[in-house]
């Protein structure tokens, strides 16, 4: 039996939603990480990066589909208080700012 993924991904849709427009971000995502391993999030512009780590670091919310951290829905979880909202921000901002050579380790396609 294996042990529960650190962050597990299932059928992860996001739809932007305008008057005139209905933009599909994210269509499926599925994957799973483990504790200790290392991920990057690679693509060509437009893919979803942006949209699919603003999810991961709960910015935002998916349109669709399951996302949990050590088993826990983050549907279920408190809303944060906006500190964390804005140091969230200030760490996903970082990570923007990572070396584009780290990116070679683990990519997973957002789309």
């Amino acid at each position: 039996m294996t042990a529960t993924p650190l962050i597990h991904l299932q059928g992860i849709r996001k739809v932007f939603l305008t008057d005139e427009v209905e933009t599909h971000a994210l269509s499926g995502v599925n994957f799973h990480i483990e504790k200790g391993e290392y991920v990057a999030i690679a693509g060509p512009s437009g893919c979803g990066k942006t949209t699919l780590l603003s999810i991961l670091g709960l910015l935002d919310a998916p349109s669709d589909g399951e996302y949990t951290i050590a088993g826990q829905s983050v549907a279920r979880l408190p809303p944060p208080p906006k500190s964390a909202s804005s140091f969230r921000r200030s760490i996903s901002l970082a990570t923007s700012l990572l070396p584009k050579t780290w990116s070679s380790h683990s990519r997973i396609a957002a789309t």
